[in-house]
């Protein structure tokens, strides 16, 4: 349902954009279009919409937060490692992505 509508809506956008059939025939897709978004249902929707975002971002938030923990930790962990081998000084970030690309490229 919501892929359709998002179809309906980017088919819409796409004409009104791109449409050479003059001033005339935009005001009435706007007007039309502004007479939809004023439709119950669809505020209705639009409501419910806004309430699950809002009561689902509490626990995306901590979710982002956790990855970029976990993203900074492994960074970190990645770095002392190579500091430990031998390698002197901390690396830096030209080093550190050098590494990480020969990495990859050696990766079966």
């Amino acid at each position: 349902m919501k892929a359709k509508l998002a179809l309906l809506v980017g088919a819409a956008a796409g004409y009104v954009l791109g449409t050479r059939a003059g001033r005339e025939r935009y005001d009435q897709i706007k007007s039309t279009a502004s007479e939809l978004w004023q439709n119950n249902r669809v505020q209705d929707t639009v409501s419910g919409a806004e309430d699950f975002v809002a009561s689902k971002a509490p626990d995306v938030q901590h979710k982002v937060g956790e990855a970029a923990r976990s993203a900074v930790d492994a960074a970190r962990s990645k770095l002392n490692r190579r500091a430990g081998d031998g390698h002197g000084d901390e690396p830096t970030l030209a080093e550190t992505t050098t590494a990480t690309a020969d990495t990859d490229r050696n990766q079966p």
